[in-house]
């Protein structure tokens, strides 16, 4: 099955036809009789990370095949599965994964290659609970990553090939609750940010760039849950008619599955806003109150442009190309309106104010950096350049995009 297609925001149309391979072996086919081809997962990527000029190949139609090996501690499974389907298979077998971000609707592989990630001062990237990877190479041979070479293949944004499965770290099952807060005083984020965010398991914030935030969602993992006023933002309880309600937030108030509560949306409904754009910068821990005042200096020209932004945390790893690679950083994610025309001209502004604090971007969201200044950020860049060229030296994953910010 051929078919052309979006990206799930509909800010670009990709730019070859998408093939559903039904099988591996199908796959397999597909990759080495193509001279240019990428991976396609869940098409939430704002950038074109994903895109190429050749062949796309999307795996929906190949089953996930879930295998749990309880001895190691570990689950592999299809690359296309979404993380929310991951999460209720695994929930059937008593285990869970460590973290999820907002979207449960992102397949794995999507979310491991494009550093998705959740909150929380413990929690990694997704990428982090990587153990294996099988990838189909562009000769449609299958190679499998374990070891040193794992750190750079994990978070490759498609450039060493097409992920098929993945092996996961799991453990036991656990549960999660979730309580909204109103507004916060600005003041309690320049005073109290690393207390903010080490208060529960899981903690975001939203926010503008003039004024307070505008509130805030604390995830508590097998505890009671946050009662009473949040660093100055009083409890927004609901109604418990409404816990369990069909609507497109998950529930709030009460315990869940973790697959159910760390997520902000329902697998089952439309997700965010859907007409919109986003962004986002990681900044060392060390510089986020340089980077936060730097941005509301910007605010009365951010806000206009902005729904909203969400502030995160993510611990530190060693991964070659990821924003979190050697240092614990503040997520700050941008929602911006579909508005293209003020959104574009401000990333260069943003970034010149806070690239120089040791801010990443996120390469799936738009942003304006490319490789000249990108290389400077990652210890793990040359590493990965000498594995990509033993890989794939003819670029057959290569695109566009991934020649702008990795420089080939």
């Amino acid at each position: 099955m051929v078919d052309d297609e979006r990206n799930w925001a509909r800010n670009l149309t990709y730019s070859a036809p998408v093939q559903h391979p039904g099988s591996i072996e199908e796959l397999q086919d597909a990759v080495a009789a193509a001279t240019r081809v990428h991976a396609l997962g869940t098409r939430h990527s704002f950038s074109r990370c994903a895109d190429t000029d050749g062949l796309l190949v999307a795996l929906d139609l190949i089953e996930p095949d879930l295998r749990v090996d309880a001895a190691a501690g570990t689950a592999t499974v299809g690359a296309a599965i979404r993380l929310g389907d991951l999460g209720r298979l695994l929930d059937d077998h008593g285990l869970a994964i460590a973290n999820l971000p907002s979207l449960p609707h992102i397949s794995l592989g999507g979310a491991v290659a494009t550093a998705t990630h959740g909150s929380g001062d413990g929690n990694g990237m997704l990428a982090t609970l990587v153990r294996g990877l099988e990838v189909v190479g562009p000769d449609g041979a299958i190679r499998s990553f374990a070891g040193p070479e794992l750190a750079g293949a994990v978070m490759a944004y498609g450039a060493l090939g097409v992920v098929t499965r993945i092996t996961v770290a799991v453990e036991p099952a656990f549960s999660v609750r979730q309580d909204p807060f109103s507004t916060m005083p600005w003041t309690s984020v320049e005073q109290h940010l690393d207390a903010i965010f080490a208060a529960a398991y899981s903690v975001s914030l939203f926010t503008t760039y003039t004024g307070d935030v505008r509130g805030g969602l604390v995830k508590s993992r097998d505890a009671a849950g946050w009662s009473g006023p949040f660093f100055g933002a009083e409890p927004t309880p609901r109604d418990p008619a409404e816990i369990e309600a069909a609507t497109s937030k998950t529930p709030v108030g009460d315990f869940g599955p973790s697959w159910d509560r760390l997520p902000h949306f329902r697998l089952a409904a439309v997700p965010s806003v859907g007409e919109e754009l986003q962004s986002e910068y990681f900044v060392p821990r060390a510089r986020a109150q340089e980077a936060l005042a730097a941005l509301r200096g910007l605010g009365e020209d951010i806000d206009p442009a902005l729904h909203v932004t969400e502030l995160r945390t993510v611990a530190a790893d060693d991964l070659w190309l990821s924003p979190a690679s050697g240092a614990d950083v503040l997520a700050i994610g941008f929602t911006w309106r579909d508005l293209p025309e003020l959104v574009l001209p401000l990333l260069p502004r943003i970034e010149e104010r806070i690239l120089p604090l040791g801010a990443r971007p996120h390469w799936a969201k738009l942003f304006a950096a490319r490789a000249d200044v990108l290389r400077e950020r990652y210890t793990g860049w040359d590493d990965f350049a000498r594995l990509r060229d033993e890989v794939d030296p003819d670029r057959v994953f290569g695109n566009p995009f991934l020649a702008e910010v990795l420089g080939s």
